[in-house]
């Protein structure tokens, strides 16, 4: 049996994979960034649209800013059934699209707000979520991507952090939006001692 000869390619070490801190740094001074916590400031209600590893970092935003900041509604498309039949019946791009249909109908859209992530920029049920958010309801949509996006609305605004890899994007996502609930002047509480 022959082992395969290891890469002689060195690995930078997890902590600076990628310059994590020099691009959540350079994220949160950019103007981009200053509009999503104004949209965020603004709205009431806060859709949060993303897939993979970037769904479960909106689950997360959305369980902890409604808890954190009061008179926030953030809701995570969290329901698997829903997803499942969704996607059968219309199509993986119309899922978030069927969300927003069925479950954003009576929301003011002056105080509404559709908050996407795509490590690409050009997730198709993101993008698809966005055009439906503006056409329909004329929510305010914004999108966090990992590199430019080609096909998001011309209405929405978007962060481009340039990464290269999906856990970056991943990663600053999520500490992005615990700079949120700070930037609205609350806190994220301290572990019990």
């Amino acid at each position: 049996m022959t082992l395969a000869t290891p890469p002689t390619q060195k690995h930078q070490s997890f902590a600076d994979f990628e310059n994590l801190e020099q691009k959540f740094q350079s994220a949160i001074a950019s103007d981009e960034y200053q509009k999503l916590v104004d949209l965020f400031d603004r709205s009431k209600k806060i859709y949060v649209v993303a897939n993979g590893g970037l769904h479960y970092v909106g689950s997360h935003m959305a369980t902890d800013l409604t808890r954190l900041v009061p008179g926030k509604v953030v809701k995570s498309f969290d329901s698997f059934g829903f997803i499942s039949s969704n996607a059968n019946d219309h199509g993986w791009e119309n899922t978030f699209l069927r969300w927003l249909e069925t479950s954003a109908i009576l929301d003011d859209p002056s105080s509404t707000m559709v908050y996407g992530m795509s490590c690409s920029g050009n997730s198709l049920n993101v993008i698809k979520a966005f055009d439906y958010a503006i056409s329909h309801f004329g929510f305010e949509t914004f999108l966090l991507s990992g590199r430019p996006s080609k096909s998001k609305p011309q209405k929405t605004l978007e962060l481009t952090l340039n990464a290269e890899y999906y856990h970056t994007v991943e990663t600053i996502g999520l500490m992005l939006f615990y700079d949120i609930v700070h930037k609205l002047g609350h806190a994220c509480p301290a572990i019990n001692r």
